[in-house]
Formats: C-alpha cells, structure tokens, sequence
C-alpha cells in the first residue's frame, strides 16, 4: 500500500549534554511507501548533506551550535519535522578587554574596564592585578570611581564556566596626577621667566658699562685707568751730552751742542726709597740740600778712532758735576 510520509522526527545521539569536540549523530524518521528522501535545514537555511536520513558530526565545534529540522517527501507528499535545538558546551575562549576612557587616564577621573568571552554556558568574570593574588572584582564590568596613579598598572580578567576558564591578557592602566598634566605649562614659565632675567641682567650690565665709560671720557681716561700723582721733575744739566747709541745721522759735532738739555724724569719715590747717587752727565739740586755728589766723566768724540789720539780731545774732556737730589 502505498502512502504519503508521515510527520518526521529528528533524534540525536548521544543525548544529554553535548561538549565541544564530541561525535554526534542526528537521525530524521518518517514513515512513507515508497520510502522517503530526507533534507536537512539549520536554522531554517538549507543544508547540504544531501537525501540522506543521517548526519554525524565527527568532532562537534561552537558553530555547530544551532536549531535543526528534517524534511521527508515522495511523490506523494512532503512533511518536514520539529525543530531540535543543537546544545554545544563549550569553555571560554580567550577574553578581550577594554578600558573606559582610553589613553592616559587623569588622576581623579572614573575608569570602568570591560571584559568579554564566547562560552556556552556564559562565563562569569573575576579581576585581578599585577602581582596581586586577591580578587580585585567580580562581575563582566569593573568600575574604579576614583583612580589614583597608585591605582594604575596591569590588570586582566578570568572568563569561567562549568567546563573551564580562560586569562585575558594584560590591560595596561596609564594614570596621570594632576601635578604632571600641569607640567608643560610650568616648563613654559619657567623657560620665559629665565629668559627675561637674562635679559634684564644683561641690559643692566650695558647700562653700568656705559655709565662707566662716560665717566671715564669726562675724566680723559679710560674707566679701568688709575689716576697717579704727577711725579717730581729731575732737571739735568747737560753741557755736552753725547748718545753713542744714537744713528749716525742723527750725531752731531759735541761742539755744536754746547746749549744745555733738559730732560724731564718722572719718578716715583718714597720716603724710605733710596734716590741713585750718580746719574751720567746728570745735574740735580736738593731741595733740602742735604748732601751733593760730583761725578767726572770722560767724553770722548764719536768720530775718534780707537789707537789714535786727538790733540783737541784733552781740550774737549769736560767735567760734569751732577747734583743729585735725594
């Protein structure tokens, strides 16, 4: 006898909870003369496998997680199945977490930091720190309504179910104090206040100099010239002075220098400073007149040559009597 197919339905096995990894089996049944050819549906999409009665999943995997029906037809009817609800336990993947704000975090400021992961069935979250061993928080959100940079550093989340847990890694946690978000400003200030001290030291430097300066012009000096008494003049009296020394251009007769010189010496003399005794060819006269000193001295003429006498040359030896005053 022939008929049409009856309402399929739709088995897995093995049954019960069903974990990532495991091999499982569906099976879709209807009774049908001639015997019916089967379809299969995820979540209402088609599925490739084909008209067969039987699907197995050698190793299960979180996407095999979903709702499947079958469909039985001949060619004298078709009826599809109810849907059965695929269940696929699985633990949490790896967490990602995220900080509310990002960047640099400001002293003072509420940070909340989030953490998520896939698991079946959903995880629940605890937070810990850096070289911490104690629970910082519970729950997917951990908020801090008033961070400190003492608060700063690594933090990570763990992501736990029935079937496993998983670490997130590291959140990074950057806070920065009040004093330090001032800090560019404060290096401006100071740079400009620096500045301009420099400056003002620099124009009073000028000023003083130039003040210094006119001064000095006004005086007929330099500024760093010192200002010394005039000294007392020493007059010589010279009746023939003769400078062997002198070019020869410039040596004249002794007879045509017959006028007395002078010569004008500063000297700077003390009390207790000893005044030379004899000066050649010099004549000086004490104030005082406390002592007189005579000095004889031969002069000879600069054209005599050595070997040779002149016989006017004892005419020309003249005695210079020299006062020195003390």
């Amino acid at each position: 006898m022939t008929d049409a197919p009856k309402t399929p339905s739709v088995t897995v096995s093995p049954s019960g909870e069903i974990k990532e990894g495991s091999s499982v089996t569906l099976s879709c049944s209807s009774d049908a003369n001639p015997a019916a050819e089967y379809t299969w549906f995820k979540n209402n999409q088609p599925l490739l496998w084909g008209p067969r009665q039987r699907h197995t999943f050698p190793s299960l995997r979180p996407e095999d997680r979903g709702t499947y029906r079958c469909h039985a037809g001949n060619q004298y009817g078709h009826l599809s199945s109810n849907s059965m609800f695929l269940n696929v336990t699985y633990a949490p993947k790896t967490p990602s977490v995220t900080v509310s704000p990002s960047g640099e975090i400001e002293e003072g400021s509420s940070v909340t930091l989030s953490c998520s992961s896939d698991a079946n069935p959903a995880a629940n979250y605890t937070w810990f720190r850096e070289h911490e061993d104690s629970v910082k928080a519970s729950g997917q959100n951990y908020t801090i309504t008033y961070i400190t940079p003492e608060l700063g550093g690594n933090y990570c989340c763990q992501a736990h179910n029935a079937i496993g847990h998983q670490n997130s890694t590291f959140l990074i946690i950057k806070v920065t104090s009040s004093s330090s978000s001032s800090h560019p400003a404060m290096v401006a200030v100071t740079t400009i206040v620096v500045l301009l001290a420099t400056i003002l030291l620099l124009v009073l430097l000028w000023m003083r100099r130039k003040r210094a300066y006119s001064k000095a012009g006004g005086q007929g000096g330099r500024p760093d010239t010192v200002e010394e008494p005039l000294p007392v003049s020493v007059y010589e009296n010279v009746s023939a002075p003769i400078n062997r020394l002198a070019p020869a251009a410039q040596r004249e007769p002794i007879k045509e220098q017959d006028e007395p010189h002078y010569a004008s010496i500063h000297t700077s003399r003390s009390d207790n400073q000893e005044v030379p005794r004899c000066w050649v060819g010099s004549r000086a006269q004490s104030d005082q007149a406390d002592a007189v000193f005579y000095s004889v001295v031969n002069i000879k003429r600069p054209n005599a040559v050595p070997g040779e006498s002149d016989p006017t040359e004892a005419a020309e030896i003249s005695e210079l009597y020299s006062t020195v005053k003390k």
